[in-house]
């Protein structure tokens, strides 16, 4: 039969690049029916060269050198990923060949032997064990047999009517001769049953491990009879056209779930006067079946799950309303995107420097180069890395900022003796921060956790940073009393407290200090504040102080407040 693929080869060299490329995709079509005789199926030896992950999924990029001979071939990249999203297939190639398709496939292996050969030896032990097995029935019935014989004799003496005492002829020397019969007999079937018993013993073991060995022979039999368990790998399938043997590399990516990465952070201040010190980290994870060893790792804030379309409103109707029940069958249409070819990106291999003994150790962050996209961020690693199957994390530092931020220090002294610390971040809008734990170190000391959450619209991002015991501050009640008004027929309760506060350090520090007087829920309840010079919040009837301490500097804040009530009336304060 002539092959039109065949035909093609012989008046490529004289048509145009588009007769040429409309010959080519004819081969493609029909080359299931005119190059079986030439299609090969060849497994690569496929790596990854680089990863990039997502906060959802990873980009795996995979790739092949080999050999490709002339004609169509099937390149298979093996145990992909079985998390595989079949939509994100690319492929691509260097050399002189055309990609003709890709395809996805889930394959069973079949097994080279369907069954395994038993041993002769086992079959013909099993023979041995069960002629075995029979005759040593055989041998414990018997003996059973012999040892009911002896109980029917011992029975037959018992009842005789001499042994029982009711024979007529009863005589002296007939006791006599009675008694020895009955010695000697009984003891001769003793001893006789006694023997059988242990025979009996013996035959019993002997027929148990008989038994057993029988069992795990036909086990191991059982074992070897067993079909080998079928192995099932998730398969990309390349098909090419060659019009000579040559060598070339395919390359092969997809989008692969059971992968992706959280942000974390860590939030280092040496004092309340320097700026933090953000180390953004990578937290990342994956279980996708095989271990990245080595692999160029980018980190991306994208999320390739979400749509890009541009949203559409609908017409908003308005009509009166109307109870009108309607069952209306709802129909689904599932597309399936086909895998596209697409050239990737290159990669450089990275080679570290050689550094002095004398020099400080670098950190993964100093090899990261940011990437800002059209829409998204990545983080290029530069340095390979190692990240196992199996979902255990592993942290990579991203990069290392200085934030500009100024610290300021809460109190609540009716509630809590410490400070509460807020480092309040300016300009951090360019540090693409997503919201993560974040841990706190003050003074190279770990203090705590805390969260960052930059999904604010203020330019000023406020992180607490825990307590902070360099501030002395003590609450006090210095009066209280209540006094009868008989002109207004009323009684006024009135209090009186004082606040001191110390700054331990010889730094200054910025504090915001905080109190409250009541608030009236009856109309009949005045309420007035008398001292202090803080900003009241008359809805909430918070204080609130904003100073400034220097070092071991002592401040003391008085306030206080009046309440007017009825007379008749009991105040629940």
């Amino acid at each position: 039969m002539f092959c039109l693929l065949s035909f093609t080869y012989l008046i490529l060299e004289g048509l145009s690049s588009m007769k040429k490329l409309i010959f080519v995709l004819a081969a493609s079509i029909l080359g299931s029916t005119c190059l079986k005789a030439e299609e090969k199926e060849i497994i690569v030896n496929d790596q990854i060269k680089s990863v990039t992950v997502f906060m959802q999924n990873a980009q795996l990029f995979k790739q092949a050198y080999t050999s490709i001979p002339k004609g169509t071939s099937h390149f298979v990249f093996n145990d992909v990923s079985p998390y595989i999203n079949k939509a994100s297939i690319q492929v691509a190639g260097i050399g002189k060949f055309t990609i003709l398709n890709t395809q996805y496939r889930y394959y069973m292996e079949t097994p080279n032997n369907q069954k395994s050969n038993v041993s002769p030896k086992f079959l013909e032990r099993e023979k041995v064990l069960k002629d075995s097995l029979q005759n040593s029935q055989l041998r414990i019935n018997k003996n059973s047999e012999l040892m009911n014989a002896i109980e029917q004799e011992r029975n037959l003496i018992m009842a005789n009517p001499l042994v029982k005492g009711t024979s007529n002829s009863d005589s002296l020397e007939l006791l006599k001769g009675t008694a020895n019969f009955l010695r000697k007999e009984l003891k001769e079937l003793a001893q006789m049953k006694y023997v059988l018993s242990i025979q009996a013993k013996k035959m019993a073991n002997h027929h148990k491990k008989l038994k057993h060995e029988l069992r795990e022979l036909r086990q191991l039999i059982q074992n070897q009879n067993i079909q080998p368990t079928p192995k099932y790998h998730h398969q990309v399938i390349v098909t090419v056209l060659s019009q000579s043997a040559t060598n070339g590399t395919i390359k092969l990516n997809y989008l692969s779930g059971n992968a992706g990465w959280n942000p974390h952070y860590d939030l280092i201040a040496k004092d309340h006067q320097s700026d933090i010190t953000l180390i953004y980290k990578a937290q990342v994870y994956q279980n996708t079946g095989k271990d990245w060893n080595q692999v160029k790792v980018k980190v991306s804030n994208a999320n390739p799950n979400q749509g890009n379309t541009k949203p559409k409103l609908p017409i908003w109707f308005v009509n009166f309303q109307r109870f009108i029940h309607q069952d209306r069958a709802k129909k689904g249409l599932y597309l399936e995107g086909n895998a596209v070819s697409a050239k990737s990106v290159s990669m450089e291999s990275v080679s570290e420097d050689d550094m002095e003994i004398e020099e400080e150790a670098s950190m993964l962050y100093e090899y990261t180069n940011k990437v800002q996209n059209f829409s998204s961020v990545e983080f290029d690693i530069a340095l390979p890395m190692n990240v196992s199957s199996g979902g255990k994390p592993h942290y990579m530092d991203l990069k290392s900022e200085k934030v500009s931020t100024k610290f300021q220090l809460y109190l609540v002294p009716k509630l809590e003796k410490d400070a509460f610390v807020v480092a309040r971040l300016t300009d951090w809008e360019s540090l693409d921060l997503l919201t993560g734990q974040a841990n706190i170190y003050y003074g190279n000391t770990f203090i705590g956790r805390t969260v960052v959450n930059p999904s604010v619209t203020d330019d000023t991002l406020e992180v607490s940073m825990g307590r902070d015991r360099s501030v002395y501050v003590e609450r006090k009640k210095t009066d209280s009393q209540t006094k009868k008004k008989l002109i207004e027929n009323s009684k006024v309760y009135s209090a009186d407290y004082v606040i001191t506060i110390k700054n331990k350090n010889r730094g200054e520090v910025h504090l915001t200090i905080e109190d409250h007087i009541p608030v009236s829920k009856n109309d009949k309840i005045e309420i007035t504040s008398t001292h202090g010079n803080g900003k009241l919040n008359k809805e909430t009837g918070v204080l609130s102080w904003d100073i400034n301490l220097k070092g071991l500097e002592k401040k003391q804040l008085d306030y206080g407040f009046s309440l007017k009530y009825p007379k008749d009336e009991i105040l629940l304060l």
